[in-house]
């Protein structure tokens, strides 16, 4: 669709040149989960790509990119809107700044609204002019608390509401992992505030998360640094 970007030398020097960023401590391996922290102190919003071969996350602000799993990163950033989310249209990533629906109810929520685009696999990014508005625009609806399988199961992020107090309709309100079909619950190793759910080709789930919480609600604690983990499965959904 794009491909004309590959070609443009300049742009990396007008979006800012990338650079490399490590991780200073590893995270834990877990016998079903992979695990890979943001690079910076902020919960990671949104993913895509593939574990194996390239992975681009955002924290919201920032985007970054990494094909050793989280060793070493490469960052950019496009814009000084909040990213929500990621959209792949033919050979052009897009991503996404506006959100549609709650991740707190039983609707779907999803990511909307392309701002910016790369046709290199999130190496260098482009404005997506207005002019350029074609059917992407409204075909732009990626959703954010539930993911479907080729099988056509369908999973969410899980829910857990505990009110203020005894009959309050106000209530504090909690992810407790990721609900599969007849109610099945994949629990993460620790708490956290997840963001979104993302398959990658191979069936593999993906959690985007905050850091490990120690506390919740009106007890809301980190139990530690404030980077955020992203979960992979290490098996593909069924």
């Amino acid at each position: 669709m794009m491909r004309h970007a590959r070609t443009a030398s300049l742009l990396l020097l007008s979006l800012g040149a990338c650079h490399q960023k490590a991780t200073d401590q590893p995270t834990p391996e877990y016998a079903d989960w992979y695990t890979i922290k943001a690079p910076e102190a902020r919960a990671i919003e949104a993913v895509t790509g593939d574990i194996d071969h390239t992975l681009i996350i955002t924290t919201r602000y920032n985007i970054y990119r990494t094909t050793d799993r989280g060793k070493t990163w490469q960052t950019s950033q496009p814009s000084n809107l909040g990213i929500v989310g990621f959209m792949t249209h033919r050979d052009t990533l897009f991503t996404l700044t506006a959100g549609l629906g709650s991740l707190v109810d039983s609707t779907t929520a999803y990511a909307t609204h392309p701002t910016h685009y790369s046709a290199d696999q999130g190496l260098t990014w482009q404005r997506y002019k207005f002019t350029q508005r074609t059917a992407v625009f409204a075909q732009a609806r990626v959703p954010r608390n539930r993911v479907r399988t080729s099988s056509g199961a369908i999973y969410r992020i899980a829910i857990e509401r505990e009110p203020f107090r005894p009959g309050s309709s106000s209530a504090y309100i909690y992810t407790r992992g990721v609900q599969g079909p007849a109610g099945s619950l994949i629990s993460l190793p620790q708490e956290h505030e997840i963001n979104s759910i993302y398959l990658d080709s191979k069936a593999r789930l993906y959690v985007a998360a905050s850091a490990p919480l120690c506390g919740q609600g009106k007890n809301f604690a980190f139990c530690g640094e404030q980077n955020g983990v992203l979960y992979v499965s290490k098996k593909a959904l069924p």
